[in-house]
């Protein structure tokens, strides 16, 4: 009966890249494009330390007149009207108290064991590529998901693309942000009239700003297949709207990112911006752009052909100025509490105590300084500056349409080719000399004699009186032919044979 072999908590995987034996001295590394378009983008600040987990502020708003109130005409007569005390229209004012908190998240590699690192024969290059390529792209992608959520949950405006573009809501299913349940869905993509259709309501609520030539652009983020196809021209929709692409030597394209303009839009193309794909009505999934699968030593990402597929998608109408985004910032509290100030922010740090419990529960021992780990805390607030500048599409999308288109000529078929390198050799010929038979006076070969290249030629045995009928006779030798050279000489000669050698028994 075999008994199996449990595993100790103090053997470690560290998924580390090692040849035995030798192979090669280069590590091929993945290159891979990260999602950080909202990173920066909006106005950051910090949230001071010791001032709570939530905030509340007061915006203040503007008033409009009632400008449909009377104009009373002015009078001149006595005791007519109150002209040092005129009738007054009031005019009120008000304020909105929104509340937004801090928000947190943390991450944690597997403990790493450096006894068992320094056995790695490319543990330093493994290493360099999981820090430069894997932890802090991650960030990168953690940051990048919050903040596209963030924005779509606090946008002023949530548009669905469907009949009577309405407005809609959704939730996120708890546990995570997986599947979205939402009150409308989209059944269109996103066209040149419906960013028309938000131009001067964006100017209306201050999101361009007034120059003495007219107002800023607005911006449109999304992806570049919809960019692309905003400039297509529909039948069923007004074409008479401007479209263009920067060069690279655009301030707009390498100063601000920009890809084009479409009308009243600069547009920036997203490289990965949130898709879905619809489970039933109301409810959707997310799909991401890339997924991990197994690989010779642990894990790695490929790109998922599902995100590319997808039909679902957000996309903003934004502004730097609509949210503000406050990372905690710690500092010491006395200078006799020596606390670790962390960072906040998603950088990455190497813990090498607390290291939590093993696979049985009990602490990890570390008195030898031998073990760590990384770990990152993300703590961060959104506060809704002015929401009323950033709108959200919910809309469909979709692949370039791939039209075949083909050709005006008609097939050549498949006619030979010789792609011959080598120049052309002489001919090979033989050259024989007939001999008689003394006694007949005829020429005779007896049946099955004749060698090429040393081996024996299967031939009929031959009794002829001329040189004409001789080479009649004759047998085929190697692509050779054979014919008269000179009745005088009697000779007769063998060209264009592949044979090295040709032998002739006469019978004498």
């Amino acid at each position: 009966m075999a008994i199996g072999e449990k595993i100790s908590c103090k053997q470690y995987m560290q998924f580390l890249v090692a040849q035995e034996p030798i192979y090669d001295k280069e590590i091929v590394k993945d290159i891979r494009p990260v999602s950080s378009e909202m990173i920066g983008y909006y106005r950051t600040i910090a949230w001071d330390a010791y001032d709570g987990v939530e905030h509340t502020f007061d915006r203040l708003h503007g008033t409009m007149p009632d400008t449909t109130k009377v104009w009373n005409s002015k009078s001149s007569a006595n005791c007519e009207g109150n002209p040092c005390d005129p009738e007054e229209n009031k005019i009120g004012w008000g304020n909105t108290r929104e509340t937004y908190g801090r928000e947190t998240q943390s991450w944690g590699t597997e403990v790493q064991c450096f006894e068992a690192i320094m056995t790695k024969n490319r543990a330093k290059e493994t290493w360099s590529h999981i820090i430069e390529k894997v932890l802090r792209p991650a960030t990168q992608w953690i940051m990048s998901a919050y903040l596209y959520r963030k924005a779509a949950t606090l946008a002023g405006k949530k548009w669905c693309i469907t009949t009577g573009m309405p407005e809609f809501t959704f939730t996120w299913d708890d546990g995570g942000y997986v599947y979205l349940n939402t009150s409308a869905d989209p059944t269109g993509r996103l066209t040149p009239e419906i960013l028309r259709s938000r131009v001067f309501p964006q100017y209306a609520v201050g999101g361009a700003e007034k120059r003495p030539d007219g107002f800023s652009s607005l911006e449109l983020q999304t992806d570049i297949d919809t960019f692309h196809y905003l400039a297509k021209q529909d039948p069923t929709l007004l074409d008479a709207w401007r479209f263009g692409e920067f060069g690279p030597a655009a301030k707009e394209f390498f100063r601000y990112g920009f890809k084009g303009f479409v009308g009243e839009f600069l547009v920036k193309c997203l490289m990965f911006p949130p898709r879905f794909n619809k489970v039933s009505a109301g409810r959707y999934q997310v799909v991401l752009p890339y997924k991990n699968v197994a690989t010779t030593n642990g894990i790695k990402q490929v790109f998922n052909d599902d995100y590319d597929k997808a039909q679902t998608q957000w996309s903003y109408l934004n502004n730097p100025g609509a949210l503000i985004v406050k990372p905690f910032r710690a500092e010491a509290v006395n200078q006799q509490m020596p606390f670790m100030v962390r960072d906040y922010g998603g950088k990455w740090k190497f813990a090498t105590n607390d290291l939590g419990p093993d696979c049985n529960g009990k602490p990890i021992d570390n008195s030898r300084g031998n073990k760590g780990k990384w770990y990152a805390d993300f703590d961060i607030a959104v506060k809704p500056e002015r929401p009323e500048w950033l709108e959200l599409f919910f809309h469909l999308r979709d692949r370039p349409c791939i039209t075949i288109v083909s050709v005006c000529n008609t097939s050549p078929g498949y006619p030979a080719q010789s792609y011959a390198c080598t120049n052309a050799v002489c001919d090979s010929e033989f050259e024989f000399t007939a001999v008689k038979q003394a006694s007949s006076s005829h020429y005779k070969v007896t049946a099955n004699t004749i060698t090429v290249n040393g081996s024996l030629v299967t031939h009929s045995a031959i009794d002829v009186t001329t040189l004409a009928a001789l080479v009649a006779a004759l047998p085929a030798v190697l692509g050779g032919t054979w014919s008269v050279e000179s009745t005088t000489d009697e000779t007769i000669l063998l060209t264009g044979s592949t044979a090295d050698e040709v032998v002739i028994p006469f019978l004498l």
